[in-house]
């Protein structure tokens, strides 16, 4: 056995069955092993690294499970770090391979090296956790400590870097069992704390976040809000957490009848969510009511708000133990009437047609991956979604190129899903090459470009602020011809008329479409 081996034999134990990447000579121990074990772990080979990270990240958000990329150092990596810096910011829970030179050379200064990077320095920024492997022996543990770290407390990703020589040795050492992560529950303290502040309550508004969704707490979330008879809001990353067709559900935090929602509160339940700047409006959000916050992260808790009862544990452990306790107590007070006006109100909102012939179309376990773009902007409001991990976008990096590399991501993770990638020319045209995985693998990926020919949201900022625009203006492609020089289907639609049974076939074909929509 090679060292090679000994790390997928450890990739194995914890359950990877994934791996999206670019091969190259540090790693070519590793790729052999990799051949050697097809049968239990499939690699996707990509066009581009940062496509590959953004893949591995949409993998895990659909998942709710590790998602596993590999790249070479230096250029590699680099690449790579658009992806990971997305995976930092979303909270998901990736893990990134990358080789090394051998560690004789550890000393030598990387600039002069072979691929040369110091990728402790340049990621450790972007990373939750990170392991150097300089010794076959050390491969073990490193795997051992990385899928700790991945699946305890909020997750982010993790970097192992492997040496080459590393790799090429003989090795003889135990493997380990399958590491959980620590999961960690609140003291009986803090849920006495929080039962007095739900117990003094009788207007409680509910914020689902990205933990909800992380930690598959869904059930778990619509018991907490029925035994309430409260309402939920959800964060941009806590969007399909609880089905938004759920009598309790009220939209999107911040939005419109959020907020009328919050001004009737008397107390803000916050559970998985860090309060960033696009939930809270660059943190003009004021908190006025009491709060009750629980995070998986516990550095988190009074970070951009006092909290009047903060807990810092797993959100899913956590409403466990509250639902068990509130089981035995008859709500006497309440929303009532309160709440069901609160849903006409959203149920009365007409979203964009294009984003309502899309929801009409797509399957309700349909998972959407939106790029960064105008129409996709909507889809965070006037998009429903009704399972976790079924949408996926970048709400903090604000990171172009997410649409079809996530969408290709999930993909793989539900291969029998729809899977519809919803994204600007700008956008698409960022992580483009990789059509050609999809078709390579025959996933059945729908993407929508919208076709202005332009920087659209960049362009609208300009003219607010000097009247003139400037660098926004692109020439694209015949995008139908371009997906089918890869040998997609392309398909075009100019009248708006057309787009819903344009939509339907794209989605009927099973196959990789693009589908151009010119604005």
């Amino acid at each position: 056995m090679t060292g090679g081996d000994l790390f997928v034999e450890c990739l194995k134990t914890q359950g990877v069955s994934v791996i999206f990447g670019l091969p190259g000579n540090h790693l070519d121990t590793v790729y052999e092993s990799l051949y050697n074990n097809q049968d239990s772990i499939q690699h996707y080979v990509t066009r581009h690294e940062g496509g590959a990270a953004f893949m591995a990240d949409g993998y895990a958000r659909a998942t709710g499970e590790v998602g596993v990329c590999m790249t070479v150092p230096g250029p590699g990596s680099n690449n790579a770090s658009i992806g990971i810096g997305e995976a930092n910011t979303a909270s998901s829970p990736v893990l990134w391979i990358t080789g090394q030179n051998p560690s004789y050379l550890a000393s030598r200064d990387p600039k002069k090296s072979f691929h040369g990077l110091d990728q402790r320095a340049a990621f450790t920024p972007m990373t939750k956790h990170l392991e150097i492997v300089h010794r076959v022996d050390q491969i073990p543990g490193a795997v051992n400590r990385s899928f700790n770290a991945l699946r305890s407390g909020r997750p982010g990703p993790v970097l192992i870097e492997l040496a080459k020589d590393a790799l090429d040795a003989e090795a003889n050492f135990p493997i380990p069992t399958w590491n959980n992560g620590i999961q960690t529950m609140a003291s009986p303290q803090d849920i006495d704390a929080a039962l007095e502040l739900l117990r003094k309550s009788e207007r409680p508004l509910i914020v689902s976040g990205g933990g909800i969704n992380h930690t598959r707490a869904t059930a778990e979330m619509l018991e907490f809000a029925e035994l309430l008879d409260a309402p939920i809001v959800m964060t941009g990353f806590g969007k399909g957490s609880v089905p938004e067709d759920s009598p309790n559900v009220i939209g999107i935090f911040r939005d419109s009848v959020a907020q009328a929602a919050m001004e009737a509160s008397d107390l803000l339940v916050a559970v998985g969510t860090r309060f960033n700047y696009r939930d809270t409006g660059n943190w003009s959000f004021k908190v006025t009511k009491p709060l009750l916050h629980i995070e998986a992260d516990t550095e988190e808790i009074h970070k951009e708000y006092a909290a009047t009862v903060g807990i810092g544990a797993n959100p899913k452990l956590v409403l466990r133990q509250l639902n068990a306790a509130l089981r035995d107590e008859k709500q006497t007070a309440g929303w009532g009437e309160g709440l069901r006006e609160l849903r006409r109100r959203v149920t009365a909102i007409e979203p964009p047609r294009i984003l309502k012939e899309m929801r009409d179309v797509m399957p309700r376990d349909a998972i959407l991956s939106v790029d960064v773009n105008i129409t996709g902007y909507g889809a965070l409001n006037h998009f429903p979604c009704y399972h976790p991990g079924s949408y996926i976008f970048s709400g903090v990096s604000v990171a172009m190129g997410i649409g079809l590399t996530g969408a290709i991501g999930a993909q793989v993770a539900y291969p029998e899903r729809k899977v519809v990638a919803l994204s600007g020319d700008g956008g698409f045209l960022m992580t483009c090459p990789d059509l050609a995985t999809a078709v390579m693998y025959n996933l059945p990926v729908v993407t929508l470009v919208m076709n202005d020919n332009q920087y659209t949201s960049i362009e609208r900022g300009q003219l607010r602020r000097f009247g003139k625009r400037i660098g926004v203006e692109l020439t694209n492609p015949d995008f139908v011809q371009f997906a089918e020089s890869f040998g997609a289907t392309g398909l075009r639609v100019e009248d708006p008329n057309d787009f819903k049974p344009t939509f339907e076939k794209a989605l009927a074909l099973d196959k990789p479409v693009l589908l151009e929509v010119v604005k």
